[in-house]
């Protein structure tokens, strides 16, 4: 849910869950939250905060 909103402010949020599911790569994350939310179309944004969260390691 976190990436789906793709605020700024949850960037912090978000690498925490990335580290801790173990993600690798910002197509990981997508992946996941389409597995897990097969009827929300991904916002554009949520690339970008997922690329400084992924970055930023």
């Amino acid at each position: 849910m976190k990436v789906l909103a793709a605020r700024r402010r949850d960037a912090e949020d978000i690498r925490f869950l990335v580290d801790h599911l173990g993600l690798t790569s910002p197509e990981e994350a997508l992946g996941l939250c389409a597995e897990i939310f097969p009827e929300e179309e991904v916002p554009g944004r949520a690339r970008l905060v997922l690329e400084d969260v992924f970055e930023g390691r």
